[in-house]
């Protein structure tokens, strides 16, 4: 990707209610980013950024990756799903993604099964528990057509280093810091909104991989610490369903 001519065609517009614009340096740096990760992703299942042709952004929130997505993909139909309708509704008119209202379960979200030839999930497991990991995985890797390329990000050791530290502070935090030390994966729920599975979690490599284990029909082929933003690490993989068949015969 020439990132002088995507920088070029991407549209600047923010919507008002935007809750991740903090500044604009920081807001379309978070952009460029998810598309360097997407780069690193597609290069390692060997897709040719041409044959990407239907796009899905989950959760797409307002935009902030969406609309290097289409400056990107100029071509590509992208498909712009969340809870949140009015982020969803932005994108529509903005970048002239497909408007698709999310769902609590995954598997209920009204998209094309086997369709997709990229799909990126940026900072949506950082807010689940490990069931539903599970549930969104196995779910994503229906939405893909066999060969298409899943990327993801997680909180991973940048975030636990951030948390232990507040801990010894002020002593937040020791549920999640517990889970990850013994498990390498913590999670705590917030309580201030109105999602009951929504809150913060935080995982290691080793166990991401063991869900994509669990699930199957997952090949990996690109990871990253703090790769997106400096911050939270990066998994691609691509559907293949041999691969699913060969894991399973491994567990038998």
């Amino acid at each position: 990707m020439d990132q002088d001519v995507v920088e070029a065609a991407v549209v600047r517009a923010v919507h008002p209610r935007d809750e991740m614009f903090t500044s604009p340096d920081h807001y379309f740096g978070v952009g460029r980013s998810a598309l360097a990760c997407i780069d690193l992703a597609l290069r390692g299942a060997a897709t040719k950024p041409s044959d990407v042709k239907r796009i899905l952004d989950l959760p797409c929130g307002h935009g902030r990756v969406l609309r290097y997505l289409r400056a990107a993909f100029p071509e590509a139909e992208i498909t712009a799903c969340d809870i949140l309708r009015e982020g969803v509704d932005f994108c529509a008119s903005t970048f002239g993604a497909v408007p698709v209202y999310s769902e609590d379960d995954p598997h209920k979200i009204p998209v094309d099964r086997e369709a997709f030839d990229l799909i990126w999930v940026g900072s949506l497991f950082t807010h689940l528990d490990s069931g539903l990991w599970i549930e969104f995985l196995d779910a994503f890797r229906t939405f893909l057509r066999p060969g298409g390329v899943l990327v993801f990000t997680a909180a991973g050791l940048a975030k636990y280093r951030r948390e232990l530290a507040e801990y010894k502070k002020i002593g937040s935090h020791a549920r999640l810091l517990a889970g990850y030390q013994r498990h390498g994966f913590g999670f705590e729920m917030y309580q201030h909104l109105d999602y009951e599975y929504y809150g913060s979690s935080v995982s290691s490599p080793a166990w991401v991989f063991s869900q994509i284990a669990t699930v199957g029909g997952l090949r990996t082929v690109h990871f990253a610490e703090m790769a997106w933003d400096s911050n939270q690490d990066c998994y691609a993989f691509v559907r293949d369903d041999s691969h699913r068949a060969e894991v399973a015969q491994i567990a038998q």
